[in-house]
């Protein structure tokens, strides 16, 4: 697995998992976020800011994927893709550490 489809395969799991428990998914600035670069751009219109940026985008995008985690159980890819980025020092690697220290909470 590259780094770009263990990004992919992460950040499609957190939408999911946003839009499933919250009614909200990720926009595209969120997703590239994420990224680390403009890999998104689906061509929705924004009528509103996303919900998930401010101050703490960090925690809320490892809550989702704790959430991910739950609902991926069962793949282990996704378990795979997490492993190769942790140790990264980029935004998913943060999130990927962050939600690591929630769940040993």
């Amino acid at each position: 697995m590259t780094r770009e489809e263990a990004l992919v395969l992460l950040i499609d799991g957190m939408n999911y998992a946003a839009y499933k428990e919250t009614g909200s998914s990720l926009h595209d600035s969120d997703m590239n976020r994420l990224f680390g670069s403009e890999n998104y751009v689906s061509g929705r219109p924004v009528y509103e800011p996303s919900p998930w940026m401010g101050e703490d985008f960090e925690q809320k995008m490892a809550t989702l994927l704790g959430w991910a985690s739950v609902l991926n159980h069962w793949v282990p890819e996704f378990r795979n893709a997490k492993q190769l980025l942790e140790d990264e020092d980029s935004p998913m690697g943060r999130v990927i550490r962050y939600a690591k220290r929630q769940q040993a909470k």
